[in-house]
């Protein structure tokens, strides 16, 4: 499970690096330790205009948002109803009604430098890693999201709509697997246009496909040893990424 990750480059690097055209609303900056509840960056896919059935139509914008980390479903009472749902396991996702409307087209790819895992010794002491792209890397972590309406605010005011996401989760690849059972799905070149684009319906067959291939991009992850203090989120400094 990834409960905590890092955003070590700015949002101005971050449209660079995943050819995005836009970038809407104010973004979160760099971050050495992003927890639960808090906001992140989400690229999309997304077309102006759409069909009756929800597909796109016309050219696609690229394009960077600000999310809320933890999707919240448009059924829901609220963002406060329930633990946050901050990620989403990649075998049962068709079979969640939190999340199997949103991987037909609500997908996305959620940038992350690393993150943090905590492995746990047979006498429970735990022993937190940073897993991580490298110095010049970045991961493409699979994401859904969603749209939220406040019922209590007025339907013309754009404020009433929250949007969410969350991150997906794998058995984790051999490589990691010392480290914990499980890991961030993490795209691949091969699989990121298809992830991203609302023209392809998500079905299992492209679960399979990014659950294949995440375990090619995961075997190449950099990790290692970092301390305690990742532990407490009110830490935030490039020290919590520094190797012990």
């Amino acid at each position: 499970m990834c409960g905590r990750f890092v955003v070590a480059r700015t949002v101005g690097e971050i449209q660079t690096i995943f050819e995005a055209d836009e970038i809407i609303g104010e973004l979160p900056g760099i971050s050495y330790n992003v927890a639960p509840t808090q906001p992140i960056a989400i690229i999309v896919d997304r077309a102006f205009e759409k069909a009756p059935d929800g597909s796109p139509l016309g050219e696609l914008s690229r394009e960077i948002h600000s999310a809320r980390w933890g999707l919240v479903p448009r059924w829901s009472k609220g963002p406060a109803e329930g633990a946050p749902l901050i990620n989403g396991r990649i075998e049962s996702l068709l079979e969640k009604p939190s999340f199997k409307d949103s991987v037909v087209r609500r997908r996305c790819v959620i940038p992350a430098s690393g993150y943090y895992e905590w492995h746990v010794a047979a006498d429970g002491t735990k022993q937190p890693f940073y897993i991580n792209a490298g110095t010049d890397g970045m991961f493409a972590l699979a994401g859904l999201y969603e749209w939220w309406a406040d019922p209590t605010k007025d339907a013309k005011d754009p404020s009433r709509w929250l949007l969410s996401a969350t991150t997906l989760t794998k058995a984790s690849c051999p490589e990691l697997g010392h480290i914990h059972d499980r890991n961030p799905v993490l795209l691949s070149p091969d699989t990121f246009e298809a992830w991203l684009d609302p023209h392809i319906e998500g079905d299992q067959d492209l679960l399979d496909a990014i659950a294949i291939d995440s375990d090619l991009v995961a075997a190449e992850a950099e990790f290692y040893k970092v301390g305690a203090e990742v532990g407490q989120v009110r830490n935030n400094s490039a020290e919590l990424i520094r190797s012990i």
